[in-house]
């Protein structure tokens, strides 16, 4: 130990001192020297202990946090094993840890103690200093939401999700979720939970202070394969019948995309594709919106909608903005599991940004299975949004609000996601509160 050597020099010192009896200043001399002797061992062993206690800190924080991590019942057999792993590494021994956890609150909680022998303060009969360090991690849950609002880049007080106006909320089997904050202004309806990392306001079954979840769609960007460079005519689709004149038709990866450079106007009604496709197909959008005209009804089938471009022109989903106009829009995703858009029923490419946000007015009936993720958008709505006929919807936005009479119509549930093949993240985020 690099103590040794000045440790025993100093004992020796003052044992040859001690034993000197000559002059009468010797034992006075050796009274004052006590407690320079207790001060100076007290510095030495105190920094040792301290650096025995930082080693057993770092070890029971992994613990806490892997074991918060599994989220099982064995989560403290996970502790255990990455506590003894770190101490191992560092050529230490301690006692067992003690764990604990709330699964109420989501508090999962370790405690350890260890005895570090003395080198000086044995002189004076301190021969042990005992050393305890404790470590709580919060847990929070998967991200099983009907409605998340990721709200970038925004304090955890602002509020993303906002439920105005006189709603009818029927979120059946699912929460809703932001990323910041969310008020429900009292209208509760049918949600298992409101969950939210800054404030659940106005909410039933309100989760508050809950820990942010990862945006694991902005990666699915890597996968569209643009067609149409900087072209942006436009191209007028009517529903119920073939891809019209100036739609790019190709084959990628053996599954059929359609691509429209600019706007995507929509009229009639009917399936997009002319009928119900019996194989997966997509239809990208580059540079530009989706304008779904007056008293148009159009749907999809197994056909999921992409939104990309070089962010120099708009992209947004437009509806009639109410005064008497209408149209509804509703969308089924593709359901081949070797399709990497099973599941996406409407996806926006992160990158745009350049006006992005939305306005649906009154007149709006947007209805989708699947994936909708507009991640950059802020959604404002005076219409109505529900879930499809295989009642699993996941909306992904910047930030969402309802105005008005909207009707929120949203199911939920484990075999109607697993059948569409919509991926939620299953991780446990966690974090060290103590």
């Amino acid at each position: 130990m690099p103590y040794a050597l000045p440790l025993m020099k100093l004992s020796t010192l003052v044992r040859r001192f001690c034993s000197h009896a000559s002059g009468a200043t010797a034992p006075m001399f050796a009274i004052a020297l006590l407690p320079v002797i207790t001060a100076v061992g007290a510095a030495i062993d105190y920094t040792r202990a301290n650096a025995v206690r930082a080693s057993l800190q770092a070890a029971l924080d992994a613990a806490v946090l892997a074991g918060a991590q599994t989220g099982s019942s064995s989560w403290s057999d996970t502790a255990l094993k990455v506590f003894n792993g770190n101490l191992t590494a560092k050529g230490m021994t301690a006692s067992t840890p003690v764990f604990s956890a709330d699964t109420s609150s989501g508090t999962y909680s370790g405690s350890v103690s260890k005895l570090v022998t003395t080198s000086v303060l044995g002189m004076v009969n301190i021969m042990t200093l005992s050393v305890q360090v404790k470590a709580v991690a919060l847990a929070g849950e998967p991200d099983h939401s009907c409605i998340l609002t990721l709200d970038k880049g925004q304090p955890t007080s602002h509020v993303s999700l906002n439920l105005n106006g006189a709603p009818i909320i029927n979120l059946s089997g699912c929460s809703i979720r932001s990323n910041t904050a969310l008020d429900c202004n009292g209208h509760d309806g049918d949600v298992t939970k409101a969950i939210a990392a800054g404030i659940a306001a106005g909410c039933g079954h309100p989760q508050s202070n809950s820990l942010t979840v990862p945006d694991t769609y902005a990666s699915l960007a890597s996968k569209i394969t643009p067609q149409c460079g900087g072209s942006k005519p436009g191209v007028n689709w009517a529903g119920g019948g073939a891809p019209p004149a100036g739609v790019i038709t190709v084959s990628n990866g053996g599954f059929t995309e359609y691509h429209v450079c600019g706007d995507l106007n929509l009229s009639g009604t009917g399936f997009l594709t002319g009928s119900a496709p019996a194989t997966d197909a997509l239809i990208v959008v580059e540079n530009g919106s989706i304008n779904i005209g007056n008293n148009a009804s159009i749907s999809t089938k197994r056909t999921g909608i992409v939104m990309t471009g070089d962010n120099s022109s708009t992209s947004q989903v437009n509806f009639p903005n109410g005064n008497g106009k209408s149209a509804a829009l509703t969308l089924s995703p593709p359901t081949d599991p070797t399709n990497p858009w099973q599941g996406v029923a409407l996806f926006q490419d992160p990158k745009l940004t350049n006006n992005v946000n939305n306005r649906w007015g009154p007149g709006a009936e947007f209805n989708a299975d699947g994936l909708v993720y507009l991640g950059n958008s802020n959604v404002v709505t005076d219409g109505n949004t529900s879930s499809s006929n295989a009642k699993c919807s996941k909306f992904v936005m910047n930030q969402f609000t309802t105005n008005g009479s909207v009707d929120l119509n949203i199911d939920q549930s484990i075999a109607a996601c697993a059948e569409i093949g919509l991926k939620q993240w299953g991780g446990i985020p966690v974090r060290l509160i103590k």
